[in-house]
C-alpha cells in the first residue's frame, strides 16, 4: 500500500477510535509484524491529532525492545524528528541512541531532558532553597545502582563540582536491598524512611526532581552517567582523596566473628569472588535474554584462580545469593553464597575487609571501589568500565562472528560498540564476545597481589593514548600480562 494511502487509512481509524490513544494499540500491531517503518509511519499519521509524546515514547520502546539495530535505524532518524521536546521523550530518545552506538546524540537527548528538568524545577518556589528531591527507584532497589548512582553524586558534590543543592533521598524501608550501605550516604545526603516526611517528599519529588541519569554540573557541563562516574572518579583521584566510605573497624570485627562461626577463621586474609550467573534475573527469553547473558561469566574458569590463592595462603570468600552453580569443596574456599548467616551487613563487611576482589560488571563490583577495595574487573566490556585507580581491568574481547577477526582496543571503545553492554545490540552488529580464559584470570589475580606487594608493572602507555584518541577517559590499567598476550589484537 502507498505510504499517502496508508497515512489516511490509520488517520480514519484513529478518527473514528479513540483519538491518539487508539494508535497505541496499532504500534502493538505493526511492530509484532516486525515492520519498523510502518511504526514511525503511524507515529506520524497520529502527529496531526494531538500530543505525540505518548504515541512517540511508545514508538520508541518498540523498536528499542524489539527490532535489530540494522532495522532500527533507519526508523529511528525518521522518528526523532517528530517527538517533543519534553524531558520525558528525551530521557526514552537518549537511551535508545545509547543502545544503537550513537553516544553524541545520546547526549544531546539526554541534556536537553536535563536542561529542561532544570527550567521546570526552577520554577517552584523552593527551589531556590536548593531542595533537590533523588527518586528512590534508581537508589534503593539495586546494590550496583546504589554505589553508582549515589556514589557520582557524592564525589562530585565533595569535590565543589554540584551546584549548592539540599539532597534530599525519600527511601521507603520496604523497599531498600541493603540497608546498611544506604546509611553510609547519610553524611552526603539527607535519607528519609518512613513516617509523614516520606509522604511530603515522595509528594514533592516530581516537582522537585533530580534525576542522576545525567548530572548538570556547576559549570554548565553535563555527563551521561557512565562517562559521570568515570569523571568523578577521575576527579577524586587527582584530588587524592582516599575511600569514599568506611565501615567502622568494630563493625567489621563483629562481622569477622560471626563469620568464623561458619568457617571463615577470623585472622585469615582473603579475596572476595562474585560472578554472574544466568540463575540472577531468572527466567528469561529473546533479546532479554541475549542482554544479560553477556554480563554473565562461566564460575568454573574461576576454579584455578581460587586454587591458586589458597596455595598461596589465602582464602577466597563467594559472594552473591544462593546459585544453582556450586563450586566443588576446596580448601581456602568459603562459599557465603550457601551459609545461613548472609546479610546485608556481612555483604559489606566482606567487600570492606577482603584484601581484594576479583568480580564481574554486577553490584559488589561497584561497592567495592566506594570501600577502596582493589578490584580485577574481569570478563567486562571494551568501555563501560566502572573502576578505581587501583583496580585492574580484564575486558572480554570482541570478535566478528563474519570472519572471526577480533578487534583492537579502538574498535571496542568507538561507535557503535562504546559503551554497549547489551548482548542483543553486539549481536545485531555481528559481534560476540570472548569470555576470559582461566589462564587470563589466574594472572590478573596473580598480579593484583603483587601490586599490594609493591610490585607494579608499569602501564602501557598505548591503552591509555588509545583511551584519549577516542574520547574516552581512562582511569584503571589493563592487566599487563593480558595485554601482552593480546596485544598485537589490541594495539
Amino acid at each position: 500500500m502507498a505510504t499517502d494511502a496508508r497515512v489516511e487509512r490509520v488517520r480514519q481509524a484513529l478518527r473514528e477510535g479513540d483519538g491518539i490513544a487508539g494508535a497505541i494499540p496499532l504500534l502493538h500491531e505493526v511492530a509484532a509484524r516486525g515492520d519498523a517503518e510502518a511504526l514511525v509511519t503511524l507515529v506520524e499519521a497520529a502527529a496531526p491529532l494531538g500530543d505525540v509524546g505518548p504515541v512517540g515514547r511508545e514508538a520508541l520502546f518498540l523498536l528499542h525492545q524489539l527490532f535489530p539495530v540494522q532495522a532500527m535505524l533507519p526508523a529511528l532518524r525518521r522518528l526523532a524528528p517528530l517527538l517533543p521536546s519534553t524531558e520525558s521523550v528525551q530521557n526514552d530518545l537518549g537511551f535508545v541512541l545509547h543502545g544503537v552506538g550513537d553516544p553524541e546524540g545520546a547526549g544531546r537527548a539526554f541534556a536537553a531532558a536535563a536542561r529542561l528538568l532544570e527550567a521546570r524545577v526552577a520554577a517552584h518556589p523552593l527551589a531556590a532553597t536548593g531542595l533537590r528531591i533523588l527518586h528512590p527507584g534508581w537508589f534503593v532497589g539495586s546494590f550496583g545502582e546504589t554505589a553508582i548512582r549515589l556514589g557520582t553524586l557524592a564525589k562530585f558534590q565533595a569535590l565543589g563540582l554540584l551546584p549548592p543543592w539540599r539532597l534530599v533521598l525519600p527511601a521507603p524501608h520496604e523497599k531498600i536491598v541493603n540497608e546498611p550501605l544506604l546509611d553510609l550516604f547519610a553524611p552526603h545526603l539527607t535519607i528519609v524512611k518512613e513516617g509523614d516526611l516520606l509522604a511530603k517528599f515522595t509528594q514533592l519529588a516530581p516537582d522537585l526532581a533530580l534525576d542522576t541519569t545525567c548530572l548538570p554540573l556547576r559549570d554548565g557541563s553535563i555527563f551521561y552517567l557512565q562517562e559521570g562516574w568515570r569523571r568523578s572518579e577521575l576527579a577524586w583521584t587527582e584530588a587524592g582523596r582516599g575511600p569514599l566510605l568506611a565501615l567502622a573497624p568494630q563493625r567489621i570485627e563483629a562481622g569477622r566473628a560471626q563469620l568464623a562461626e561458619h568457617g571463615l577463621p577470623k585472622a585469615a586474609w582473603f579475596v572476595a569472588l562474585h560472578v554472574r550467573d544466568p540463575s540472577f534475573h531468572g527466567e528469561a527469553d529473546g533479546r532479554r535474554r541475549l542482554d544479560l547473558a553477556a554480563r554473565d561469566a562461566d564460575i568454573d574458569t574461576y576454579v584455578p584462580t581460587i586454587e591458586r590463592i589458597g596455595a598461596r595462603g589465602g582464602w577466597v570468600v563467594r559472594l552473591g545469593a544462593p546459585s544453582p552453580r556450586s563450586l566443588p569443596a576446596m580448601a581456602r574456599l568459603f562459599d557465603y553464597t550457601q551459609v545461613p548467616c548472609r546479610s546485608p551487613e556481612l555483604d559489606l563487611v566482606l567487600i570492606a575487609a577482603a584484601r581484594c576482589m576479583i568480580g564481574t560488571l554486577s553490584g559488589p563490583a561497584h561497592v567495592a571501589s566506594l570501600f577502596g577495595t582493589p578490584t580485577v574487573h574481569s570478563n567486562g566490556f571494551a568501555s563501560t568500565l566502572h573502576a578505581t585507580a587501583c583496580d585492574l581491568w580484564l575486558p572480554k574481547l570482541y570478535r566478528r562472528r563474519a570472519d572471526g577477526r577480533l578487534l583492537s582496543l579502538a574498535e571496542s571503545i568507538s561507535a557503535p560498540l562504546r559503551g554497549e553492554i547489551r548482548g542483543s545490540v553486539l549481536d545485531d552488529y555481528g559481534i560476540e564476545l570472548v569470555a576470559n580464559t582461566a589462564e587470563d584470570i589466574i594472572d590478573a589475580a596473580e598480579e593484583m597481589l603483587e601490586r599490594l606487594e609493591g610490585r607494579t608493572p608499569a602501564d602501557d602507555p598505548a591503552v591509555a593514548e588509545t583511551f584519549r584518541r577516542t574520547g574516552n577517559t581512562y582511569i584503571a590499567p589493563m592487566s599487563a600480562r593480558f595485554l601482552a598476550r593480546h596485544r598485537a589484537t589490541l594495539l
